[in-house]
């Protein structure tokens, strides 16, 4: 059998990959699929598409968590939880299990009983999830007392108590899956959990359908901190004022089906606007603001999540902002971004990291002048950064060239 060059993968291998992707729903990044196309074509000439596809789940799928992420949501679902004695709880794309431990914690600690399962396309951290052992990085925000009560320490690691692990089960798959039912045709769930996956998926509305029919009448979806989907208004409302991350199941009655989608499709162009309101970095002008202001009475709800979103986005932490911020910029938001760097950079006016990102969204609106003084501040807080220099380098670039 000859050698495939190493510096030249095969011609279908980015082809393969990309069926995979396709067909778990994934979107990945483009830097992350050629990274590794380059680490794999040595040997793609002897993969089966069984290993390849299991390679390609276990290094283009999102993993990163930690315990208690987003803490406004644990404290919202403190409260949720005394509503009643019982709750069956699904976690989508769960990673290594963080979520569902912390949910497990909490319903503990509120005294109901939980039933909790976790799902992630990748065998490696479902895998890692079911053992329930971490690094540091993983508690980090939790205090020494939190670590006592609910981690036994393991050669170095962090391993979950097992009292945490009472009615949790992980599980391998993807809910779009069709050749087998992965829950059982009449399990339903009072909670769904899906945070930081929707940014990744290309078509939303088979998803959140999904999540729609999964769920009981009047059940809740969890999103992460700052994510705004229109299509998640087809089928839920925001199930309170305070926090943005909580939605409430709609529940039609069978004649009023036919009426919610005509309604749907109506105002499915005025969601788009209102997204489109979130992504603009322009300072509305007096006339706009009057023509909002005249919009309010007929846009309450999507107003009301534009509020909601902005709520939550002042309750999280600098790192939580600094992650999102990389997802908007990942998908290539950047207005959207920009908002959210700008008003970081008035609570955390010393982070050089939203510097260094205030620079590079600039660059990429070419306002170059507001690029070299973001860029100077981010020198004066960091000069040992060299993402800091090479944004020098291509400003300078394009400023000589303008």
């Amino acid at each position: 059998m000859s050698k495939v060059p190493e510096d030249k993968p095969p011609v279908d291998l980015g082809k393969r990959i990309e069926e995979v992707l396709k067909r778990h729903g994934i979107r990945a990044e483009k830097r992350h699929v050629d990274r590794f196309i380059k680490n794999i074509s040595p040997i793609s000439h002897v993969l089966s598409p069984q290993l390849l596809e299991a390679l390609v789940l276990e290094n283009l799928t999102i993993g990163e968590s930690y315990f208690f992420r987003d803490i406004q949501t644990f404290d919202k679902l403190r409260k949720v939880l005394k509503e009643k004695p019982s709750w069956n709880v699904l976690s989508i794309g769960c990673s290594r299990g963080e979520e569902v431990y912390s949910t497990a914690i909490v319903c503990n600690e509120v005294g109901v009983e939980c039933r909790i399962k976790g799902i992630d396309v990748n065998f490696q951290r479902i895998t890692q999830a079911r053992k329930g052992c971490y690094q540091f990085w993983s508690v980090r925000f939790l205090s020494k007392e939190d670590i006592e009560r609910y981690f036994n320490i393991v050669d170095g690691q962090y391993c979950i108590k097992d009292v945490y692990k009472k009615n949790v089960e992980f599980i391998q798959g993807n809910i779009l899956d069709t050749g087998t039912e992965i829950f059982g045709t009449k399990e339903k769930f009072d909670i769904i959990f899906i945070r930081r996956v929707l940014l990744y998926i290309d078509n939303l509305e088979p998803v959140i359908h999904k999540i729609s029919s999964l769920l009981k009448d009047n059940g809740f979806l969890i999103l992460g901190a700052g994510e705004y989907f229109p299509e998640v208004l087809e089928h839920f409302t925001p199930a309170f004022a305070d926090v943005g991350t909580f939605y409430r199941k709609i529940k039609l009655k069978h004649d009023e089906t036919h009426k919610h989608k005509g309604f749907l499709s109506k105002t499915r162009s005025e969601k788009t606007k209102i997204n489109s309101q979130l992504d603009t970095r322009a300072e509305p002008s007096d006339s706009s603001r009057e023509y909002t202001q005249q919009k309010v009475q007929h846009q309450p709800k999507e107003l009301e999540i534009v509020n909601l979103l902005k709520k939550t986005i002042d309750g999280i932490d600098l790192e939580e902002r600094i992650k999102l911020i990389e997802e908007y910029i990942a998908k290539k938001a950047y207005n959207r971004a920009y908002e959210l760097i700008k008003e970081s950079c008035t609570k955390y006016p010393t982070s050089y990291v939203l510097w260094k990102y205030r620079t590079l969204v600039e660059l990429e609106n070419s306002d170059l002048e507001s690029a070299k003084n973001s860029l100077q501040r981010a020198i004066f807080l960091n000069s040992a950064d060299d993402e800091i220099w090479q944004l020098k380098h291509a400003l300078d670039f394009r400023t000589k060239f303008k």
